[in-house]
């Protein structure tokens, strides 16, 4: 599953709906986030019942303000609407695992 790019227009449907919303608010010129990049791609295809989407800070700063990101990569975790979890910084493929089945 390739992990589609979004914007603040999309970003209210999508994390509306049920099941596992996972959204890397990142910017392209982010080292730390080209890096988390195969990773969550991989993580994409591991968790086929997870949607993973992408969200450029820099191009949508309302959703950034709104959920308080300060640093990229930022994670946000969602689950049926909630925010569940938020991960700062690059993680390694092993935590990111954790996070989701939690």
């Amino acid at each position: 599953m390739t992990i589609k790019e979004i914007n603040s227009e999309e970003f209210n449907d999508i994390i509306k709906e049920n099941g596992q919303i996972v959204i890397d608010c990142y910017a392209p010129w982010c080292g730390p986030c080209k890096m988390l990049a195969p990773i969550l791609e991989d993580l994409a295809l591991n968790y086929p019942h997870i949607e993973f989407y992408k969200l450029n800070v820099d191009n949508n700063p309302l959703i950034a303000n709104n959920y308080d990101i300060m640093s990229i990569p930022t994670i946000l975790f969602f689950e049926n609407g909630t925010l569940k979890h938020t991960s700062i910084g690059l993680k390694s493929q092993e935590e990111l695992v954790s996070i989701l089945n939690s």
